[in-house]
């Protein structure tokens, strides 16, 4: 195993940015780890948006990561912890941002989880941005069926974005990762090939953050875009952005 995996594991073992709200609340936003610290500017105008129509927040790292890395202790003791926190609050429903996310609780969890998409069309949301035009990157979860995208593009028209072909993974899949950063560094070449000089657009943090550092220009997360949020990847301060959306916004009564 690479050392940065060995490090990233160990952060997910002891998730440090846990922030969970502090009533009941029936729907609850997960943002997972990567977007609070790759697009800090739209998770705090998306909080807003939660607050103001009685949707809680919780920032917490899902499992993934150590089920993937078949650490089956750490990965039950976090699922465990998650189903507790649920229950306590109240939760009957989890919207997640992350198409990952989303992959391993959806199964795991007592409760139905949605994603985002499906929340702005519950709450009746309608974008005014102008359609985009460029490449869409899907990520592994979504690669088979397309419901992330589909849902994306029920609240913006999405014609305008051609798929990129041929490039199984962004190269953050644990299997992958695990042969060391050339291997990430050839699938991200390959995506930049397609891009050509388009804007390529992608729906899931890890994935922005990942051709950002390895080249690709611009690149556009669905979500801001459609919100109105003009935010490109903060690869350089995704670690202090992830403290900060953890720590410092806690609110009374809001907890660890």
């Amino acid at each position: 195993m690479h050392l940065i995996q060995r490090l990233m594991l160990l952060e997910k073992r002891h998730y440090p940015f846990r922030r969970w709200p502090k009533g009941h609340s029936a729907a609850l936003l997960f943002p997972g780890c990567n977007f609070p610290g790759q697009y800090p500017k739209t998770m705090a105008y998306l909080e807003d948006l939660c607050r103001a129509r009685g949707v809680g927040v919780a920032y917490d790292c899902c499992g993934k990561p150590l089920g993937d890395a078949r650490d089956e202790a750490g990965a039950a003791h976090s699922l465990a912890a998650l189903e507790k926190r649920l229950k306590a609050l109240g939760v009957e429903r989890v919207y997640t941002l992350c198409p990952n996310c989303a992959a391993y609780l959806a199964p795991r969890l007592s409760v139905p989880v949605k994603s985002v998409y499906e929340l702005l069309k519950e709450w009746g949301w309608s974008s005014h941005a102008v359609p985009p035009e460029g490449v869409v990157f899907r990520p592994c979860p979504d690669r088979k069926e397309g419901t992330w995208l589909r849902e994306a593009g029920a609240l913006l028209s999405l014609d305008g974005l051609r798929g990129v072909e041929k490039v199984p993974c962004c190269g953050l899949r644990h299997e992958i990762a695990a042969h060391g950063p050339e291997a990430g560094q050839k699938l991200c070449a390959l995506v930049k090939e397609q891009q050509s000089e388009d804007t390529l657009f992608t729906y899931c943090a890890s994935c922005s953050g990942q051709f950002a550092r390895h080249g690709c220009a611009p690149v556009r997360h669905l979500l801001p875009y459609l919100l109105g949020v003009d935010e490109a990847p903060d690869c350089a301060r995704s670690f202090l952005n992830r403290m900060k959306s953890g720590w410092f916004p806690r609110r009374k009564g809001e907890r660890p």
